[in-house]
């Protein structure tokens, strides 16, 4: 696919009141994104223009007035319609917080989408997004987030699908995961990772494609945006973040988080630092007390 990075004008920021959601406003005009996933589940409201959606066994167009979704850890792809290109509201939140919102913890459940025709619900979300960004009032916002994430689980999600009985690539395909993961600083061979997983290369490849509907090069660099994007939240400075994700060089790594993301790696780090200090403190201090997911590891919960 030809990489296009026109013009991208965008704004995101973290919302603790709704569940340490993540949000974007943005509009985009000449730009596709990469083949990419998200660590949470990504609802988007197309407010102008269209964009074009890819993501395994399915293509879609979303427009103006659309609300879509898309769950943890699912591969997709985004571009134009037109040269007109497309403007979005975006939230990413982790659907178990979903869950626990409305008492649904112990149910597991996946996103019916893509597109979610329902206006009731995209009302609520037009408002939460814009008062969100307006620092409008807070009770507002959390009776309306409650009357959206009811309206969506009681309407647009599903039972999860049972996980299907291992195959006999599947520990290969996992052990070529962990590899990636382990050496994100190194450059690696197929070669490599195939003698990790005990596969002959050709073989690896395909049955690594079909499990995670990624090449072990996009694992690879989607795996290192999302090691980045960790260590900027801790804190970490982005020269340091970038080198220890493997990037060359901090250029690189904003190239590459504004092709996957939308946004640059400044723009993210100053998402965070928008917190309140105490409670941004008590984010880092949690984080710093567990180890960070790897993004093998948020696969294999997204099963």
């Amino acid at each position: 696919m030809t990489r296009r990075l026109g013009t991208v004008r965008t704004k995101i920021w973290c919302a603790e009141d709704l569940g340490a959601a993540e949000l974007l406003r943005g509009r985009f005009r000449d730009y596709s994104y990469d083949v990419h996933t998200h660590d949470r589940a990504c609802f988007a409201l197309i407010t102008r223009g269209a964009i074009r959606i890819r993501m395994r066994g399915t293509e879609f167009v979303a427009r103006a007035g659309d609300l879509y979704a898309i769950d943890a850890e699912e591969p997709h792809a985004g571009s134009p319609v037109d040269d007109e290109g497309w403007s979005l509201r975006t939230l990413y939140v982790d659907v178990a917080r979903l869950n626990a919102l409305v008492g649904e913890s112990k149910r597991v459940r996946s996103l019916a989408g893509p597109i979610i025709r329902d206006r009731a619900l995209t009302a609520l979300f037009r408002h939460i997004h814009a008062s969100s960004e307006a620092a409008g009032p807070s009770l507002d916002r959390e009776e309306a987030y409650l009357a959206f994430v009811a309206r969506l689980f009681e309407r647009h999600t599903r039972s999860a699908p049972l996980a299907l009985p291992l195959g006999r690539e599947e520990p290969a395909v996992r052990l070529a995961r962990n590899f990636l993961d382990g050496h994100l600083d190194q450059q690696v061979r197929l070669r490599d990772i195939a003698r990790a997983a005990h596969l002959p290369p050709f073989r690896l490849f395909r049955a690594f494609k079909r499990a995670t509907g990624m090449s072990p090069h996009g694992y690879q660099r989607q795996a290192r945006i999302r090691y980045a994007a960790d260590l900027i939240r801790l804190g970490h400075s982005l020269s340091d973040a970038a080198l220890a994700a493997g990037f060359a060089d901090q250029a690189h790594l904003t190239r590459s988080f504004r092709r996957s993301i939308g946004v640059t790696p400044g723009a993210y780090r100053e998402a965070y630092r928008l917190i309140r200090p105490s409670a941004h403190a008590k984010a880092i201090a949690a984080s710093e007390s567990l180890p960070i997911v790897t993004f093998s590891q948020a696969l294999e919960s997204a099963r």
